[in-house]
């Protein structure tokens, strides 16, 4: 065996695909120990985003198309071909519930075959036109609701479960899984962008003790609330970068593809008093229907991109306030994706939402390509951090199956994990 097919047939090696709605990035990856658990990236690729729209498949050869270009990008790097794929989820808007399974004890102490029993209750719902696309053990209860991470041997009377069960949209999941099918790869599972970005940027404090990720994208800006070292809550907004880049040629009357270039360029949230004294050269589409350059003052710029971040702030807010039982204590916010990139969006936000704001890069990887330690890239590093990190729960095998379908290797699972 070459040492290229041995690699290529390691376990430990994984492939990722952020599908995005401006792009398709892919990412190898595999485990490296050092002196602590690193992970090690092997190749990069990304094409730009064609036939897809709000994280929807609107074009099957042409996302089929440029999957295939990034998956080709990182294969190249890599020096190996891949088979299987590990993606995002941002289309669809998915959801995260929570449940609690209940089970009494009947010897008064905690045996191995109490979890798989509690484990086996399908107490989860089931959402019209949804998927169940992954689920995790949150936390243990007692009988005296004291949480505890692993019961087993412990004496209670009764013993409680939450669970979080996170769901997609049959249609998004299938046309996507279509899409990378043409490419000639699987689909493993699909991970949803707020789970991914949040693993990628947030510390283990933060994941532990509570924190919400915001991750804006083109399209889509999606949400999600960790607490306990799990994602509890998930929503996701239609509005996106790209919204911002059309105001901006609406507002100057430029092409796209100058509007964005001056948005990465000069694009800021908040004013300043020099703003005012600063002219940006900006080509704009005359009467005529030529392009002529005009002298604009910065601070119009802002003032085109500083309401539409607000108004995505203000439904984020809104949307956060639907949670049931909101904790009181999540004071952390992280801001990820290209949105997060905008000049002064951590001061906006922070004055938005009353709160620690920061923004979120990918940690936790090593040789990873410069370009892809950015923002833009936490779903996707978090993508492969998801798939290599060794969770305390078992996870599902296939796209469609809830970890209720895995009971053929419990026996071998609750040896290793208990």
């Amino acid at each position: 065996m070459t040492v290229m097919s041995s690699i290529n047939n390691s376990k430990n090696i994984f492939t990722v695909i952020d599908v995005g709605n401006s792009k398709v990035s892919c990412l190898i990856g595999t485990s490296v120990k050092t002196n602590d658990v690193q992970i090690k990236a092997l190749g990069f690729g990304q094409h730009a985003s064609l036939g897809i729209c709000n994280g929807n498949v609107t074009d099957m050869k042409k996302i089929a198309n440029s999957i295939a270009r990034a998956v080709e990008g990182a294969e190249s790097m890599a020096g190996f071909p891949i088979n299987n794929v590990i993606c995002s989820l941002s289309g669809g808007r998915p959801v995260t519930k929570i449940t609690r399974n209940h089970l009494k004890i009947e010897n008064g102490r905690v045996e191995k075959n109490d979890i798989f029993k509690i484990l086996k209750n399908k107490n989860f719902t089931q959402i019209d036109n949804y998927e169940l696309i992954s689920s995790s053990v949150i936390k243990y209860y007692l009988d005296n609701n004291t949480s505890v991470d692993n019961p087993v041997g412990i004496f209670t009377d009764s013993l409680k479960v939450e669970v979080n069960y996170i769901y997609g949209q049959k249609s998004t999941i299938k046309n996507i899984i279509s899409a990378v099918n043409l490419c000639h790869l699987s689909v493993e599972k699909f991970v949803i962008c707020s789970e991914a970005s949040g693993i990628s940027t947030m510390t283990q404090d933060e994941k532990t003790n509570g924190a919400v990720v915001i991750d804006l994208g083109a399209n889509i800006t999606s949400i999600g609330v960790f607490l306990n070292n799990k994602i509890i809550f998930s929503d996701s907004i239609p509005i996106g970068g790209l919204h911002i880049t059309s105001d901006i040629v609406r507002g100057l009357g430029t092409k796209s593809e100058d509007a964005e270039k001056i948005k990465i360029l000069h694009g800021s949230t908040l004013a300043k008093e020099t703003d005012e004294y600063i002219n940006l050269d900006i080509p704009i589409i005359s009467d005529q229907g030529e392009i002529v350059t005009q002298k604009i003052p910065k601070s119009v710029l802002t003032a085109i991109i500083k309401p539409r971040v607000e108004e995505i702030f203000e439904l984020v807010e809104e949307r956060l306030s639907q949670i049931k039982s909101k904790p009181n204590n999540i004071n952390k916010i992280i801001l990820c994706g290209g949105g997060a990139n905008l000049n002064n969006i951590r001061e906006l936000a922070s004055n938005c939402f009353k709160s620690n704001v920061r923004i979120g890069r990918p940690i936790g990887l090593i040789d990873l390509p410069e370009i892809v330690q950015t923002p833009t890239f936490a779903c996707l590093t978090g993508l492969l951090i998801k798939s290599l990190e060794k969770e305390k729960v078992f996870n599902q095998k296939g796209y469609n199956a809830g970890i209720f379908n895995y009971f053929g290797k419990i026996g071998n699972w609750f040896d290793q994990n208990l």
